[in-house]
C-alpha cells in the first residue's frame, strides 16, 4: 500500500488527478488494506482530498466519515488524529471555518501527547488558511510558522514549499496594514525560498506550488514596483514565463495560464501594444470558455481586461459584449457562492448530527463498558465466593473430623466416670448450648430458651435431691438439717425463676422492638433476657441463679444495659424496664 500512496502523490505533485486517482483506487482495493489501520486511514484521507480538489464533494465527505469511523473501531491515537484532519480539510474546502478550525484543534490536541509532524504541518496549514480569509494577521503568522517548522521536521518539502508561501502572504497583510518597508522586503524574499524548495527538491514539490509562487512574485513586482519601468517588466515576463515553462502542460483548468497571460497582457498594454495584449486576453479566454469547469474568476478578469481593451481601442460594441460576459460570470460566481453557502449549511447540520451520533454512541459504549465491569465483577465475586466455599467445606471436614476425634477421646474419658459425673456435663454441654441459641435468636428464640431453663430447673432439682440422699449419711451432730436447709432454700430459689420464665412468654413483642431501637440493636440476645427478668421483677439473687453466676455481675451487665440504652444517670434500670410494656397477662398475679 505504501508504494501505492507514493505513485499517487507522485501523480498529485504533477497534477496529473487521474493517475492519482487511479494509484489510490487500486490500494483501496487491496485485500489486507483495511488490515493496517495507519495507513488505511492516510488512503482514506487523500481519497476524501482527491475528491474535493475535483469538486465531488459528496464522495470526499463519504471517505470522510469512513476515515472516522475507522478511527472509533481501531481507537487508536494516530487514527484520531487522521480522521480529525480529514474532517478539517473537507470544512476547509466548503469555507465552513469554524468546524475547520475545531477538528484541525481536536487533531494538534491528540498529536500533542502523540507527535507526527507530518500530521501536525498540515493541521497547521488549515488553521492558517481558515484565519487568513479571518484577516487574523496575529494568528496567521504563528500558524505559517508553525507549518514551516514542522514541515522541516516531517521533510515534507512540498508542504514548507507552501508555508513559504503563506509567509509572503502574511508579510503583504502587514504591509498593507502598517506600509513598513521591512514587510515588503520580506515578500520577495520567503517566495524565493518557496522556489528555492522547488530547485533542491523538484521531485518533492508540485509545479502547480512553484509555478503559483512565480506567478505571486510577478504579481508582486506588478503591484509594488514601478511597471514602466523596463527592469520592472523584465522581472514580470520572467517569473510568468517560468510559470507557463513548468505548468502549461500540466494546466487542465487553464487557470494558472490563465493569470500567466492577464500579467503578460498587462505588460504588452502598458508598453502601447494593445495587438499583442488582446492576443493574450483571448487565448485565455478561449480556452477558459472550453474547460469543462472554468475558473469564473479567472474569467471575470479576462473580459473585463478585453472590454478595457477595446474601450481604449475605441470599439464599444465589443467592449460591451465582454462587460455583458463579465456580468454573466459574475452571476456564476454568485450561484457557486450560492451553492457554496447551501453546501456550509448541509455540512453544518451534518456535523451537529454526526456530533449527537458520536455522543450517543460514546454513551452505548459507556453502557457496555459499565455492564461488562458488572459482569466481571459477577464472575469474580462467583470465583471468590467458589473459593471461600471451597476453604470452608475443608475447613469443616478438619474441624469435623478434629471434633470426632475429641467426642471419641471425651466418650473414652467418660466412660471412666461416674454416673454422677456423666450427668453433670450432660447438664454442663445443654447448658452451654441453650447460651449460644440464645446470642441468634429473636423472641421465638428466646422463649425456647425459657422453656429449655425450665427443664434444666427440673433436672437440677433432681440433681440436688440425690445430692440430698447422698449427702444425709454424712451429716454429723454438729451440721444436722444444714444440708437440707440449703437444698430446700436453692428449690425455692429455682422455683420462683422457673415461674419467671413460665411468664416470660406473656411479654409483649413490642418491647424487644422498643429495646433495639433504643439501643440501636445493640443489644445482645443475653442482655435482652436480662431485661425480660427485671421487666419481671425478679431481685438480683434470683437472677444469678437463673443464669448461673454471682450477682456483682448481674449488677455489671445492668450498668452494661444502662449505657447502650443511652439512660442518665439518675434513671432507675428496672423502673424503666418495668414501665416500658405491659404484659399480656395480669402483672400482679407475677410473685
Amino acid at each position: 500500500m505504501d508504494g501505492l500512496l507514493e505513485q499517487a502523490y507522485q501523480a498529485r505533485l504533477k497534477s496529473n488527478y487521474g493517475s492519482n486517482i487511479r494509484f489510490l483506487k487500486k490500494a483501496e482495493s487491496l485485500s489486507d488494506a483495511k488490515y493496517k489501520p495507519q495507513e488505511y486511514a492516510k488512503l482514506l484521507m487523500e481519497l476524501s482530498k482527491h475528491y474535493l480538489v475535483v469538486g465531488h464533494y459528496d464522495t470526499a465527505k463519504v471517505y470522510s466519515d469512513r476515515n472516522r469511523r475507522l478511527a472509533d473501531s481501531v481507537r487508536l491515537p494516530i487514527n484520531r488524529a487522521y480522521a480529525y484532519l480529514t474532517q478539517a480539510t473537507y470544512f476547509n474546502y466548503l469555507n465552513v471555518g469554524e468546524l475547520a478550525v475545531e477538528n484541525a484543534q481536536k487533531a494538534i490536541e491528540v498529536l500533542r501527547e502523540h507527535p507526527f509532524p507530518a500530521l501536525e504541518a498540515r493541521a497547521y496549514y488549515i488553521l492558517y488558511g481558515v484565519y487568513s480569509t479571518w484577516n487574523n494577521l496575529e494568528r496567521c503568522e504563528k500558524y505559517a510558522e508553525l507549518v514551516i517548522d514542522r514541515a522541516k521536521q516531517a521533510e515534507d518539502y512540498e508542504l514548507l514549499a507552501n508555508a513559504y508561501s503563506a509567509k509572503s502572504v502574511v508579510m503583504e497583510f502587514k504591509y498593507s496594514q502598517d506600509q513598513q518597508t521591512n514587510y515588503l522586503d520580506s515578500i520577495p524574499k520567503y517566495l524565493q525560498q518557496s522556489m528555492g524548495v522547488y530547485h533542491e527538491r523538484p521531485e518533492a514539490v508540485a509545479v502547480r506550488t512553484y509555478a503559483i509562487a512565480n506567478i505571486n512574485m510577478a504579481n508582486h513586482f506588478f503591484r509594488y514596483r514601478e511597471p514602466k519601468k523596463e527592469e520592472t517588466r523584465a522581472s514580470i515576463i520572467h517569473y510568468a514565463g517560468e510559470a507557463r515553462r513548468v505548468y502549461e502542460r500540466f494546466d487542465r483548468n487553464y487557470d494558472v495560464m490563465a493569470n500567466v497571460n492577464g500579467l503578460l497582457a498587462e505588460v504588452a498594454a502598458i508598453e502601447g501594444n494593445n495587438q499583442v495584449a488582446e492576443s493574450y486576453l483571448m487565448n485565455s479566454y478561449i480556452h477558459l470558455i472550453e474547460v469543462k469547469e472554468p475558473s469564473y474568476y479567472n474569467l471575470t478578469n479576462v473580459t473585463q481586461g478585453l472590454s478595457d481593451l477595446y474601450t481604449r481601442k475605441g470599439d464599444f460594441e465589443k467592449a460591451l459584449y465582454y462587460q455583458k460576459k463579465k456580468e454573466e460570470f459574475n452571476q456564476k460566481i454568485f450561484d457557486q457562492a450560492q451553492m457554496a453557502q447551501a453546501n456550509k449549511l448541509e455540512a453544518q447540520y451534518e456535523n451537529k448530527r454526526l456530533i449527537a451520533d458520536i455522543r450517543d454512541s460514546e454513551q452505548r459504549a459507556s453502557n457496555r463498558r459499565i455492564q461488562l465491569y458488572l459482569l466481571a465483577g459477577v464472575c469474580i465475586s462467583l470465583i471468590v465466593s467458589l473459593f471461600l466455599f471451597r476453604v470452608s467445606f475443608k475447613n469443616k471436614h478438619k474441624l469435623q473430623t478434629e471434633r470426632n476425634l475429641r467426642l471419641q477421646q471425651q466418650k473414652q474419658d467418660m466412660e471412666e466416670q461416674s454416673k454422677l459425673q456423666l450427668q453433670i456435663q450432660q447438664q454442663e454441654q445443654a447448658r452451654l448450648l441453650s447460651e449460644q441459641k440464645l446470642l441468634g435468636l429473636q423472641m421465638e428464640q428466646l422463649q425456647r430458651e425459657s422453656m429449655a431453663d425450665a427443664l434444666q430447673i427440673e433436672r437440677k432439682n433432681r440433681l440436688l435431691l440425690q445430692l440430698k440422699e447422698k449427702m444425709k449419711k454424712l451429716e454429723t451432730e454438729d451440721n444436722t438439717g444444714y444440708i437440707d436447709r440449703m437444698i430446700k432454700e436453692e428449690m425455692r430459689l429455682e422455683e420462683r425463676v422457673e415461674q419467671s420464665a413460665r411468664e416470660f412468654k406473656n411479654i409483649h413483642p413490642e418491647f424487644f422492638q422498643k429495646l433495639k431501637e433504643q439501643s440501636g440493636d445493640r443489644l445482645s440476645s443475653l442482655e435482652l433476657k436480662h431485661c425480660a427478668y427485671i421487666h419481671l421483677k425478679l431481685s438480683t439473687k434470683e437472677m444469678a441463679a437463673a443464669f448461673h453466676i454471682e450477682p456483682k455481675s448481674v449488677r455489671v451487665t445492668k450498668y452494661r444495659i444502662k449505657q447502650k440504652l443511652n439512660l442518665d444517670k439518675e434513671v432507675d434500670l428496672d423502673r424503666y424496664l418495668q414501665e416500658l410494656s405491659e404484659p399480656i397477662g395480669n402483672s400482679d398475679n407475677l410473685s
